[in-house]
């Protein structure tokens, strides 16, 4: 039996550039359209108390042959302990011979592969002159969005709004060294007001309900919904998903298992199944249709998905041979 390789989190975060990471997704979406790469049904539950949440995902990849399982907990309670929100770790194993082969620390890798998912979400769906981003939230997922969009855009300012005054000015200094050009970086002093200036808006809260009001969207912008992953979370306003020309996702299918922001509207009857077009990986392949006009609103759900943590494990662990 080969001995289990043991990547502990700071060698992970490092492992990769974003630009590598978004490459690497957008790989493992075309690989899913082929049947290349596909994911296991995913387990998810309350701990403790109904503010925290665990997850259980999986996938499979043929070529490499390669399969692996991510665990993913989310205590909002943490950073008041000095750890992070997010506490993660990834399994990977031979698809050949099914031995482990190594266990990744995978905190800040979950939020690279969100960042990159919604890098190449962003790149497909957002107007090509859309040069305003806005992320409500300031936590890693946060970080990680900024890191990919501007990879994919040219921005000329980043908006930022955070219930903490404290969190917000620290966030916005930490973007500072990381800028790819000097855009401007703006502390908002309502969600609304980060809303209305965005022409790519992304939320990164586990946030139970809306975190901005409906009438702040407007005509044009693409939203990258992050951080509602289970069915009783919501980030989105009803009247913005309602105002969405379409949404696309990393699975249909776990976007009907866990997403509160669609889930929660449709319930309700304000909008119907098919405001759900199909996957990023399906728009990516030229299957479904992206944005149509510069007017229409996009928004990307996601929901989190094993396919596209697999991609990010295999990279790591082939360069760490």
């Amino acid at each position: 039996m080969s001995k289990i390789k043991w990547i502990p989190e700071a060698q992970a975060a490092g492992a990769l550039t974003m630009a590598e990471c978004i490459q690497a997704v957008r790989t493992a979406y075309l690989a899913c359209v082929d049947g290349q790469t596909y994911p296991g049904d995913r387990v998810a539950m309350p701990l403790a108390s109904e503010q925290n949440s665990c997850q259980w995902l999986s996938a499979i990849r043929l070529d490499p042959p390669y399969f692996g399982s991510k665990f993913s907990a989310v205590y909002p309670g943490n950073p008041a302990r000095g750890l992070p929100s997010d506490q993660s770790t990834i399994s990977l194993y031979s698809l050949e011979t099914g031995e482990q082969l190594a266990l990744i620390g995978a905190n800040y890798l979950t939020a690279l592969k969100t960042g990159a998912s919604a890098g190449v979400a962003t790149d497909l769906l957002a107007r090509p002159d859309a040069a305003c981003l806005g992320v409500i939230g300031t936590g890693a997922q946060a970080f990680t969005q900024v890191l990919a969009i501007q990879q994919v855009r040219t921005l000329e300012r980043v908006c930022i709004y955070d219930q903490s005054p404290e969190r917000m000015q620290a966030f916005c200094a930490r973007l500072e060294p990381v800028r790819s050009r000097p855009y401007e970086i703006v502390c908002c002093e309502s969600a609304e007001g980060c809303v209305a200036q965005a022409d790519i808006l992304c939320t990164t809260t586990p946030s139970r309900t809306p975190v901005f009001d409906a009438s702040a969207v407007h005509a044009g912008m693409h939203i990258n919904a992050i951080g509602s992953f289970t069915p009783y979370m919501q980030e989105l306003p009803a009247g913005a998903v309602q105002q969405a020309a379409f949404v696309v996702t990393e699975h249909v299918e776990g976007l009907w298992a866990a997403a509160g922001d669609i889930l929660i509207p449709l319930e309700q009857g304000l909008i119907g199944r098919d405001k759900v077009r199909g996957s990023v990986g399906e728009t990516l392949a030229g299957k479904i249709p992206g944005r149509a006009d510069q007017d229409e609103i996009t928004l990307y759900e996601s929901v989190g998905s094993c396919v596209l943590d697999l991609a990010l494990a295999i990279a790591i662990y082939e360069k760490s041979e």
